[in-house]
């Protein structure tokens, strides 16, 4: 995937006065979502799959608890 440059100004470079920046660098786009290696997404739904299953667990025995 190709990255995206978008223009940015340092602190140091902007002047407040005239809403000028001296000088215009190019950064990556930030993205709202951060990247993930494939090990961090694999943990994410290992433990959304226990969180899952307790949840299941615990609603078996409430439905036995009230049945008895």
């Amino acid at each position: 995937m190709a990255t995206v440059l978008v223009a940015a100004c340092l602190e140091r470079d902007f002047d407040a006065a005239t809403g000028t920046c001296q000088q215009v660098i190019w950064i990556p786009q930030p993205s709202l979502i951060p990247e993930l290696s494939v090990a961090d997404a694999q943990q994410i739904g290992v433990s959304v799959a226990y969180v899952l299953a307790i949840a299941f667990v615990f609603r078996l025995l409430r439905k036995f608890l009230e049945n008895s």
